[in-house]
């Protein structure tokens, strides 16, 4: 049986008063568990979230941990995982919200051995606003399209291709062994690239369903944002995530049918309508599905363009 364990939530700028309150008091309850939660500041700037997460250590078996900065999300977690004192982790994104009363119970129960990873999923929920929500913003309307694809039986189906890193529980020595990989610098993808090295590594990694939920949702410009950097992540690592990203795939395919050019073409020309479309107060999943494709034609092109030079 699991009986020690190291909860880690890593913040930037992120409130997460109301996660800690909760798993504290589910690992509280808990007979027998030694815990500790760890809210890993990588170094805010916001003031009200800083009191807030200093506060919310306040609680028993709760630390915050300050000081630390790093120059990307991967480097960040690495760091993360090496403060945790116990043999087995459980890292929690900020923004989410616990969804199940016997959360940590189900992981301690999993039936995990040393050395394997197990992931919980991700839910949405937009309580009260979510039919305004599904009409009007993008974020909300793509994570709620993508929820069937986050059930536990359609992770196992392809356990590493499915991996995500906003709720896992693993043994202290895989990220030892299989690290995040630092390369990645800018928004996205780091949890895609940690999913095929733990499948090179034979590292085992169990799907059950425990999810945790997107509550709060950026607006459509912002997360549009996120979506640029993570293209140009997807384009600087596109020949190791070939197998890893539909997108990729389907870029591919289309490549191989001579239509890349057409691809690049359309971006070129309606690039900034689809953007206009998709910031708008009703964003089109097809759009975005267009966008994302004609944005990382594009990068790919720049990308290989540059290497030449170099």
């Amino acid at each position: 049986m699991i009986t020690q364990l190291s909860i880690l939530i890593p913040v930037y700028n992120d409130s997460a008063r109301e996660l800690v309150a909760e798993l504290q008091r589910q690992a509280q309850a808990v007979e027998g568990l030694r815990y500790e939660i760890l809210v890993v500041d990588d170094g805010s700037t916001d003031e009200a979230a800083i009191a807030a997460n200093k506060a919310a250590c306040a609680l028993p078996c709760c630390r915050y941990v300050s000081g630390l900065r790093h120059d990307c999300r991967a480097a960040m977690r690495n760091a993360m995982a090496r403060q945790g004192t116990y043999e087995w982790r459980l890292m929690v994104d900020a923004r989410l919200k616990v969804v199940r009363q016997d959360f940590i119970r189900r992981y301690l129960d999993s039936g995990a051995r040393a050395g394997d990873v197990v992931c919980g999923g991700v839910t949405v929920d937009g309580g009260a606003d979510t039919d305004r929500l599904y009409r009007e913003n993008l974020r909300f309307r793509y994570e709620r399209h993508e929820q069937a694809a986050h059930s536990a039986e359609a992770r196992r189906r392809e356990p590493y291709k499915a991996f995500r890193t906003t709720n896992f529980f693993h043994h202290r020595t895989v990220l030892e062994r299989v690290p995040y990989d630092e390369r990645i610098k800018g928004y996205g993808y780091e949890d895609v690239m940690l999913g095929k090295a733990l499948c090179g590594a034979g590292v085992r990694v169990i799907h059950i369903d425990n999810p945790v939920a997107y509550t709060s949702f950026e607006d459509n410009a912002r997360y549009l944002a996120k979506v640029d950097e993570a293209m140009l992540t997807l384009a600087s690592f596109s020949a190791e995530l070939a197998e890893y990203s539909p997108l990729v795939s389907l870029y591919g395919r289309l490549k191989g049918c001579g239509l890349a050019w057409l691809v690049k073409l359309w971006h070129q020309l309606f690039g900034a309508l689809e953007r206009r479309q998709l910031c708008g107060s009703s964003p089109s999943l097809l759009v975005l599905k267009m966008y994302k494709l004609g944005k990382f034609g594009c990068l790919v092109k720049t990308i290989k363009k540059s290497k030449l030079r170099s």
